[in-house]
Parts: structure tokens; sequence; C-alpha cells
């Protein structure tokens, strides 16, 4: 599944955190069945993602500026990390690959799985709660 736009990748993420939430909820009271919301919020938070939740775009800008080594325009410290694990990643393929097959495999990375959310307790939990208020 292609992304171009920025509100198919928040729709995306969305989903995916919500689902992360359910599956969290079944596993955490597996173990202990009185667990709390914000016990389960912290689980959820620190599973593994389904995907990058980033456009093409930004993240051929931000690779882009990691190559020349420029400082990101960034301070959000999680947004920071992720475009680094991607560029991470960029460099590690990039280099047995012709030139006109670069930004190919900046595509499949993003659609690959993430170690993360990339996102903090309180903005996952956010996510989950004006979602679920909105169905």
């Amino acid at each position: 599944m292609k992304t171009n736009v920025n509100g198919d990748v928040r729709e995306i993420r969305k989903q995916d955190v919500v689902n992360s939430f359910f599956e969290s909820l079944k596993e955490v009271r597996k173990t202990r069945p009185y667990a709390t919301q914000d016990e389960v919020i912290k689980h959820a938070a620190k599973r593994k993602a389904p995907r990058f939740y980033v456009t093409f775009e930004n993240a051929r800008r931000f690779v882009s500026l990691l190559s020349r080594k420029k400082k990101l325009p960034l301070i959000n410290n999680n947004k920071l990390a992720m475009y680094k694990e991607i560029y991470r990643r960029y460099m590690q393929r990039v280099k047995d690959c012709s030139k006109r097959y670069k930004y190919v495999i900046l595509e499949q990375i993003i659609e690959e799985p993430a170690p993360s959310f990339y996102l903090d307790e309180e903005t996952f939990r956010g996510i989950v709660y004006r979602t679920l208020r909105a169905q």
C-alpha cells in the first residue's frame, strides 16, 4: 500500500494504534486480568509498528538532509529517531544498487515494520481515546 498524502498516513497510523491497543489489551489481560488502561497503553505504545508513518516525500527530504550531514529541522525526539532509523536502513541498502533505484529502496523501507510507533505514551493515548470516542 503506497501512501503519498499526509492524511492517508495519519489514518493508517490511527487504525494501527487502535489495533495495537486492542491486541495489547488481550495480551495484558491474560496475565493481569485487572490491568488498568494506563498499563495497557504503556504496553501498546512499546510494541513494534507495522510500518513507518511518514510520507515518501518527507522521508526523501530528511534522508537527503542526513546524507548531506545537515541537521534535521526537528525538535521531536521520536521523529528524529524515526528518520535516523529510516536513514540507517537506507544507507545499508543503497551501497548495493545503482542510482536510479535509490528511491525505490526508500519506498520499500517506509512500508516495512518499524521498531516502534515513535509516539510518546500521551500521544498514543490521545489517538486511542479520540478514535474510540468518535466511533
